[in-house]
């Protein structure tokens, strides 16, 4: 179903979730409303800066990869169900339903938390801070069944990471209620985002004054924040911290902040280059039919290009 408050976007999963259009209008105002009033100074004056834009680039890039590592996760948890290689299946319908929770985190302006905080969101605060969002801003009971899902699929995670039941998965996977949490959190999340994106054209970029020095000083991104979109801490076999730097991460940033400077919703982020290498990084290339091919289902739970 297509709203007014998004006529590009197909919403099948707030559709199949009972979320009404009056929901959805509501949902949307108060998004704008809430975004609106995070570029206002203390003179009530739209005042976008440097740091604020870079923030929400840096935010809604970080959405899109967690839509996409949500996807690359279901499709896994299916195939290793086929295989009925049952062991990793706990872990990666948990971790697809986290990165789309913390998908929404990213592009919801409603809780106001440090950039930082957001990066390292820990489970417990994720897993707290979703269900609350859709039961205050959406529908009680919707945001209920999200929490109870979410905490289900930790537990179930957790049950196998640290005592794991000699007699295996007793309890049913729930793949299909999985699958359609993480839509619902991708949409909502695409939602959010188009309703910043049309806070950016409707209300600060248009009533810039054009080629002037100020219009582009916020534009002009912090380098600083964007490098930890690409940049990556981790521990050698020496147990040595070292910097890792992502080249298809460093690229994709890169193309934003020469091109876009401003923060587009998750559909106008991604583009099929973008999707193509992110998953064609986990393509095998051993000459083998009955491998995992990432090229399936990328639209399971977004129409990713």
């Amino acid at each position: 179903m297509r709203y007014e408050q998004h006529p590009y976007f197909d919403f099948n999963f707030l559709e199949k979730f009972g979320i009404t259009p009056a929901q959805v209008k509501k949902y949307s105002e108060r998004n704008h409303n809430k975004f609106l009033s995070l570029c206002k100074d203390k003179d009530n004056v739209i005042c976008m800066t440097r740091d604020k834009n870079t923030e929400w680039v840096f935010r809604t890039y970080s959405a899109t990869k967690m839509i996409m590592a949500a996807t690359l996760l279901l499709n896994n948890a299916e195939y290793c169900m086929c295989k009925n290689s049952m062991a990793p299946v706990p872990y990666l319908l948990y971790y697809a339903a986290f990165s789309s929770a913390r998908a929404y985190l990213y592009a919801s302006p409603f809780k106001e938390i440090s950039l930082d905080e957001r990066l390292h969101v820990s489970h417990n605060k994720a897993l707290e801070l979703v269900p609350d969002l859709i039961k205050n801003h959406i529908n009680r009971e919707i945001g209920k069944k999200a929490g109870l899902l979410l905490n289900y699929l930790r537990n179930q995670r957790e049950l196998f990471s640290y005592k794991f039941p000699a007699s295996g998965i007793r309890d049913e996977v729930r793949f299909d209620e999985a699958v359609d949490m993480c839509g619902l959190l991708a949409e909502l999340t695409e939602l959010s985002s188009y309703k910043i994106q049309e806070v950016y054209e409707k209300r600060i970029i248009n009533s810039s004054p054009h080629e002037t020095e100020k219009e582009y000083d916020w534009m002009n991104l912090n380098q600083d924040m964007l490098e930890k979109l690409y940049k990556y801490d981790t521990i050698s076999m020496l147990g040595e911290r070292i910097s890792l730097l992502d080249d298809e991460d460093c690229y994709r940033v890169g193309y934003i902040d020469r091109k876009v400077k401003h923060p587009s919703s998750i559909m106008f982020t991604m583009t099929e280059g973008m999707t193509e290498d992110f998953f064609g990084a986990w393509y095998s290339f051993e000459d083998n039919d009955d491998s995992f091919n990432p090229d399936l289902n990328w639209n399971r739970i977004f129409p990713i290009p």
